[in-house]
Order: structure tokens, then sequence, then C-alpha cells
């Protein structure tokens, strides 16, 4: 469900225990020479080293809005009024582009600046970042993963990195200990510590999903792991976790896949949980419910937080609905939802230009009457996934290359805003709610977007189009990728909502 990490549609199999190690290696070093590409460690290294070389930062305005993209961070700036767009990557059926761009944008005169600083770190897409207002501003980024052009080779980063607004400089900060390799994780910054929890690492030969939690203090600079009492949730990636004043945090949601035997489960997770500290001892506990509104299980949301930092605003995402034994419909999400993060409840969101002119009594629904989407239970299906869109339980926009996706409200009227999609950037800034990219899914096509939104939440009146989506590019992979490369069933298929 989501990001494909290879192509390969895989029916319930799984790689034949009698391919060892040795002989993968083999052929992906055959598969690297027939691509032409390097060894993707190299390729890592050898970015590092000449992004090294710069001596001094350089910073410009863009022309053009930033390029489609997706698994990238959107940050809120400690101090002044920007919006901080780190990484992300770019796919269009047959090739991947990862990206270390650090952009800043203002939305006071809507311009988009770039700024190239010392030692960055290398390309990534599915970190986490966070910014403090300590030491006149940071960015600490963690995490994630660089994908070669080919997709045939994935690296998942351990790196941990801190940006000086005011030096205009990057620093790799090399300490013992943390998290092992991942992306699709999620971090929240609880006071001066940095808590990463969940994620996935996938080496093309095992794919392993966790449920462990680290601290990072950022005034001792150590790393220390946290082992909370309590039962924990199921490892996942894709989560939504967000900060619950300086010393819990909530989880929701997520996905993750289990292997059976011969038989692997994708899992999309709808539970709710609370991780929190008292007196120095962490503890997890399930929360039930959260509510009339609870969405169906759902991966890939974005999540921000708004002041006073009691409500996040929640977005998009993917829910998967079985229909075979084999195969899956994913339903991209449009809604915009309220979670009050300490009561753990949710509220539907409903803006003036979507509110009825004159309502009917007779046709009011409570949310008594209502029925609560938090009834629908995870499924669990044997394969991959076959997307599909729904908006308002209306038939889904057929999606082709080369047009716009127009959407309406289901009763023909135009709507505003960001149409479905999974895996987009949003932040709150000065009581302003932003939403950038994403990737929108039909079948097998993945459309990166590059439109961008923005909603004052005091008015909640109508969203305001900041960049227009352009008329999707042409995918150039095959519209079915499942009938390629049958002997490659050895090879797993990954895909993530990260």
């Amino acid at each position: 469900m989501g990001k494909k990490k290879n192509k390969n549609k895989v029916s319930g199999a799984v790689k034949t225990a009698a391919k060892t190690e040795k002989k993968l290696a083999q052929k992906l070093k055959k598969e690297l020479a027939n691509l032409g590409e390097e060894d993707i460690a190299k390729v890592i290294a050898e970015i590092e080293r000449e992004e090294a070389k710069r001596a001094a930062a350089t910073e410009h305005i863009l022309s053009d809005p930033p390029s489609a993209r997706a698994y990238a961070s959107l940050t809120p700036h400690p101090i002044s009024n920007e919006l901080i767009l780190f990484g992300g990557e770019y796919h269009d059926g047959q090739k991947t582009v990862v990206y270390n761009e650090l952009l800043f944008y203002n939305p006071s005169n809507n311009v988009w600046r770039q700024i190239k600083a010392p030692g960055p770190p290398p390309p990534r897409s599915a970190h986490q970042a966070v910014a403090t207002p300590a030491n006149k501003g940071e960015l600490w980024i963690f995490g994630g993963e660089f994908t070669s052009p080919s997709e045939t080779q994935f690296h998942h980063y351990k790196d941990l990195w801190c940006f000086s607004f005011a030096d205009k400089k990057w620093e790799k900060v090399a300490v013992p200990g943390g998290p092992s390799p991942r992306s699709g994780h999620r971090a929240v910054l609880l006071g001066r510590r940095l808590l990463v929890f969940g994620g996935y690492a996938d080496d093309g030969r095992d794919c392993r999903y966790f449920d462990d939690v680290h601290a990072f203090c950022l005034d001792t600079r150590t790393w220390s792991k946290i082992e909370p009492t309590g039962r924990a949730p199921a490892p996942r990636s894709a989560c939504l976790m967000l900060p619950i004043n300086n010393d819990s945090l909530l989880v929701y949601g997520g996905f993750s896949r289990t292997r059976e035997g011969r038989t692997e489960r994708a899992l999309t997770h709808g539970d709710m949980w609370k991780l929190s500290c008292k007196n120095g001892s962490w503890a997890w506990r399930a929360v039930p419910g959260g509510g009339a509104y609870a969405p169906l299980p759902r991966a890939g949301l974005a999540a921000a937080l708004a002041p006073p930092h009691a409500k996040a605003y929640v977005f998009g995402g993917v829910s998967d609905v079985e229909e075979t034994e084999e195969e899956l419909r994913g339903e991209l999400s449009d809604s915009l939802q309220l979670l009050d993060v300490e009561a753990a409840r949710w509220h539907q969101v409903t803006l003036a230009d979507q509110r009825p002119v004159n309502p009917s009594p007779q046709t009011k629904i409570t949310s008594e009457e209502k029925t609560p989407e938090s009834n629908i239970k995870p499924v669990t299906v044997v394969t991959d996934e076959v997307f599909t869109m729904q908006l308002g339980g209306a038939s889904a926009p057929t999606v082709s290359s080369g047009e716009v996706l127009k959407l309406d409200g289901g009763d023909g009227t135009p709507r505003t805003g960001p149409g479905p999609r999974m895996s987009a950037m949003m932040a709150v800034q000065r009581s302003v709610l932003y939403v950038y990219g994403g990737v929108l899914e039909k079948d097998d096509k993945q459309f990166y977007l590059s439109d961008m939104y923005s909603l004052d939440l005091h008015k909640l009146s109508e969203w305001r189009t900041l960049i227009q989506q352009p008329p999707l590019p042409a995918w150039l992979g095959s519209d079915s990728e499942a009938d390629s490369d049958t002997d490659t069933a050895d090879s797993d298929s990954g895909s993530e909502s990260e």
C-alpha cells in the first residue's frame, strides 16, 4: 500500500529460501552493471564528498515553485514566518530522483528561496525533521532513505543532522547509539528531547518493521533507548505521531507487513496509543474509541499541530479495502479532520464554502445517527494492493496523464482545496495550514504532485490555491508491471506510505 519499493507485483509469493545471500548479491551486481548504476553505498559516499567541498553558503530566489515530490518534510520555521521544505523524491514510472534541497517558503510575499550550505545531508526521502528556536534556530533531521534511479537499490539512513539558521551550516551529529537504519518512522520534539518511533528497513531480501522508541537529548547530545512498560503498539511505519505537552505523545494508524509461513499479509492499522512519562518512567497505553468521526484504518496521513498545541489537523492518507483474497482496493482520502490530542477524540472539519446555505432540519444528520467509521476493522490480505480513489462516497474520477484532476463535492458543484492523496507534506505556521504535494495513485500509476494550498484556521472559510497543479505528466511505467519478470518472485515486493 502506498509507495512502491519494487514494481514487481507478487500475489502471495515469497522469495525462495534456497536463494542465498551470495546469489542475491551476484544477481544485484549483474543488474547494476546492465543498468549502468554504481553501488549505492559508493554513490552516497561520493555525494557527501562533493557536498563537503562547498566552502560557504549561497542563497538564491527560485524563479519557479519547487518540483513535484512526496515523502519530503515541511517544517514551520521556529522564529520567522516561513516554512522549510527538505528532501523528498519523484518517480515517473521508470526513474526515481531523490533530493536534498533545502528550501524556504515565505507566505507573506509568496517567494521560495534555496540555501546551499556547506556539508549537507545526502539526498533522502521518508525522513523526519523538527525545528527548535534554541541557538537562534535549528533544524534537526533523522533517518530516511536513498533510492537508486532504477529502484533496484535502497539505502536506509541512521544519521542525525543539524542545520543552524544563524550560521547557515550543516553539522552531522555523529554520536554512538540511536535507532537502527530506517525510513517511514516518526519523530516529535518533547521539550529538549527528540523521540523516534517505528519505521521500517528493507534491504531487498528482508523487510523489518519497528516498534522501538529512542530519545535524543539536544542538550547532552546523547541517544538513549526508551523501554516503556505496558503493551506496545504493533511495529509499523507511515503512522501519525503527535506530541502532547512535553511528556507524552499520541500514535495512530500506520502500515506493516507480516509473514505467516509462505503467506505475506499487509495490515493497515486503525488503533491509537499514548506514550507517557511520569516520574521518569515511560508507559504505553491503548486509547479506545476516538469518537464517531474516527477515520478508517489509514496510513500515509499528513498531520500538523495547531496552536495552542492541543489540537492537530489531519489530512489525506490511504485506507485498504479487501476486494478478493489477492487484491486490495485502496481508497485515497481528501478529508480534513481535527484531532484533540489530549482527549484523543476526532472531529470533522466543515469549511464555510462546504456548508449548506439553508440546511433543512428534516435532513440534518447528527453525529449519533452517523455510522462510525471506527466500527470498520482493519483488513488483512494476501498480496500487494490495487489502488482506486474515493471522494465523498462517489465514484472515483479516472486519472490520465496530460490532464488536471478535477473533483467536485459529490453533487456536481466545484470544490476547492487539495484532492485525494497520500504522503503529502503539511504544516501550520501562524494559524495558517499549508498542504504541499504528495502522491495520487490509480492502479499501478503513481503521480507525484506539486500543488500547494493554504487554509486560514481562524476563518475556516475556504482553501486558497498557492500553486496550481499542472497537467499530470505521462506515466512512463507499464500499466501492469505485475506481468513482468515472473522469475523475480524471490525479490520482496515492498510498498509503504511513508
